[in-house]
């Protein structure tokens, strides 16, 4: 299945004081280590950044939300709408672990669903999933109504869940989820690569 694939950059690293998609490991910044993997997948970038020409990386398309201010579900609005595919893997731009074979891996499940998503430690990872172009007006309908929960919107469309045991057995360890909210999650997840290196 031909996919676009979705990078929600919009956010305002307000813990971690700093831009986090700018932030390197491994002399990577983290927007392009994300849009590396994602290109192994996918048929168009989308960086849903809040700007049209903040990063200014070629064969890349930056949107702006039309739901000002109202978090990641706005990104993901704002990217299925300018999406070329009836499906986009969606992710957040601050997973330094994230790698292409989980995204292929629930794309291959996506047929006749408008969500994979996994489900790690019985909670959602709804921003490392699939969602089809029908999530367009559910998504809407919730940002109008001041709902910025993901899940919330759930239940109106069809949903496969991938269970955390399911990816254990193919080899996809939790870790690939981890994500940068503050300078000593970068400090402890730098220090641990380097002892991992060594």
């Amino acid at each position: 299945m031909q996919a676009s694939g979705i990078i929600l950059a919009g956010g305002l690293s307000s813990r971690m004081g700093r831009d986090k998609t700018m932030m390197s490991h491994n002399k990577e910044t983290m927007i392009g280590h994300m849009i590396k993997e994602m290109r192994k997948v996918a048929a168009q970038i989308i960086i849903a950044s809040n700007h049209t020409a903040k990063y200014r990386i070629p064969d890349t398309l930056e949107v702006p939300d039309i739901y000002s201010g109202m978090g990641p579900m706005a990104g993901m609005h704002a990217g299925l709408l300018a999406a070329q595919n009836s499906h986009a893997f969606i992710v957040a731009a601050d997973m330094p672990l994230f790698k292409a074979e989980l995204a292929q891996y629930l794309l291959d499940r996506s047929a006749g669903y408008d969500v994979v998503v996994p489900m790690i430690k019985n909670r959602w990872e709804p921003l490392c999933a699939v969602y089809s172009r029908n999530c367009i007006k559910p998504i809407a309908d919730c940002l109008q109504a001041d709902i910025r929960k993901i899940s919330r919107f759930y239940p109106q469309v069809k949903v496969l869940e991938i269970s955390e045991n399911e990816l254990s057995r193919l080899g996809m360890a939790k870790d690939l989820f981890y994500n940068l909210n503050t300078p000593e999650d970068y400090q402890t997840f730098c220090k641990q690569r380097r002892r991992e290196a060594d």
